[in-house]
């Protein structure tokens, strides 16, 4: 009897044995499940990348634009991936620099950028200093010459935006001018320091990005 015993505890399983099955099943899932996730990490996304600088109102035209297939993984959904996304009319609610992919995010109407621009004339080194994009201040000096007194500046805003840089004529220190934009509600602040013949800096912010001031 004890021969027979053991005979039967080391008999090969059946294939009709439901453990056997089970056990089956579940290394063909995980192998399954192991592909479907390099095919996705392996999958590349076509995406539309900036040909040059986008600053914040730019309307986002075809031009604008290259496309680039890249391995985006979870990432596919954040980013423009056909011009067919970008509505008529759509302007971008962030700088996009050159070579960078568009945003989903970046894609705004005209009325959602409460921002106006507004022309200050600055120093040849500080325009150089500055491009599309740069996060700066803006700080007025009162000009009142003849006086004893020591002139204080004033941040007048705490974030605005570079849209464009006018080298205009190299001759002069103060030759050129920095188009910004500047919140809506804060232009009045510009405006009364440029009339009053108030000296406006334009100071960029270190390691700041061209998002919405």
């Amino acid at each position: 009897m004890t021969g027979a015993a053991g005979a039967l505890r080391l008999r090969r399983p059946r294939w009709r044995d439901p453990r056997l099955i089970i056990g089956v099943v579940l290394v063909l899932v995980s192998v399954l499940a192991g592909m479907l996730v390099i095919s996705r990490l392996a999958a590349t996304t076509t995406v539309l990348v900036a040909r040059e600088d986008i600053v914040i109102g730019d309307v986002l035209g075809a031009e604008a634009f290259t496309t680039a297939e890249l391995r985006l993984g979870e990432q596919t959904s954040h980013y423009a991936r056909s011009l067919e996304e970008i509505p008529t009319g759509a302007v971008a609610t962030q700088t996009v620099r050159a070579g960078e992919l568009l945003p989903v995010a970046a894609i705004g109407q005209g009325e959602g950028v409460q921002l106006r621009p507004v022309v200050v004339d600055v120093d040849g080194a500080v325009a150089g200093s500055l491009g599309p994009g740069t996060r700066v201040e803006l700080w007025s000096t009162p000009d009142a010459p003849g006086t004893a007194e020591r002139a204080v500046a004033t941040r007048i805003i705490e974030s605005g935006v570079v849209r464009t840089v006018d080298e205009g004529s190299s001759l002069g220190m103060r030759s050129m001018t920095v188009e910004v934009l500047v919140p809506v509600e804060q232009v009045p602040l510009v405006l009364e320091a440029l009339a009053a013949g108030d000296r406006v800096d334009v100071i960029a912010i270190p390691g700041a990005r061209g998002g919405t001031p």
